[in-house]
């Protein structure tokens, strides 16, 4: 991947793009066909338009599939990371004092992993595919209270089921739960595959149904320190 490339599809440049978007273009534009058609071309022909509709009764099996047939034309596969710089230095900083065991889900290229394991922690990976565990945040094949940090880093919006999904975390992690995710508009059609969109830190912070949960907002994404023990 070329510097300049990398720099085009930063995730700090996708979220000005994003938030122009969502807050300037008319809700009669975002819904419209050729707005759909622009996602089309964007994302790719194996894309699925209507994938928000189809995802929640796709096996886990048919959700990597889409994934891996779509990814090179969502933003992901034209940068080495989703979470910016910042964002990695706020997951550091939260992760607590090495060594810690901390889950990754969702570890795209590793660049993450890499910086958490490069500071001390034990650190394991979960994605839908390989390397490291196979799963998801819903179906984490771990035991209960099994590892002291769960990051995910762009991930909880992908997630087909929040509840699910935040019943996992509580159970597996014996502490924290750290989530980065888009402060993001629904809308039907987007440059992306994202399932939920959280409008503020204390929207996404209403998900914690254990424990405490706060956060801050870092280059235009919320990022949330859910601490689960009662």
């Amino acid at each position: 991947m070329s510097a300049p490339t990398e720099r085009l599809f930063s995730r700090t440049n996708t979220n000005v793009a994003r938030a122009l978007l969502d807050d300037y273009l008319p809700p009669a534009v975002r819904e419209s066909a050729p707005f759909r058609w622009a996602v089309k071309a964007w994302l790719g022909k194996n894309c699925i338009p209507d994938f928000k509709e189809q995802a929640f009764g796709m096996s886990d099996e048919e959700f990597a599939e889409a994934y891996r047939k779509t990814y090179v034309g969502m933003n992901g596969g034209r940068r080495s990371s989703d979470t910016t710089d910042l964002q990695m230095d706020w997951i550091l900083a939260n992760s607590g004092k090495p060594p810690r065991s901390i889950l990754e889900i969702g570890s795209h290229k590793g660049i993450l992993a890499q910086r958490l394991a490069e500071a001390g922690h034990a650190v394991q990976t979960l994605d839908l595919s390989g390397p490291g565990l196979t799963g998801c945040a819903e179906h984490i094949p771990l035991p209960d209270q099994s590892v002291d940090v769960i990051v995910l880093a762009h991930v909880i919006e992908h997630v087909r089921s929040l509840t699910r999904a935040f019943l996992e975390l509580a159970r597996v992690s014996r502490e924290q739960v750290l989530i980065v995710t888009p402060r993001q508009r629904f809308y039907k059609w987007t440059f992306d595959y994202h399932l939920h969109f959280f409008y503020s830190v204390a929207h996404l912070c209403s998900y914690a149904h254990c424990g405490a949960a706060a956060g801050e907002l870092i280059e235009g994404d919320i990022c949330m320190n859910w601490s689960v023990k009662p």
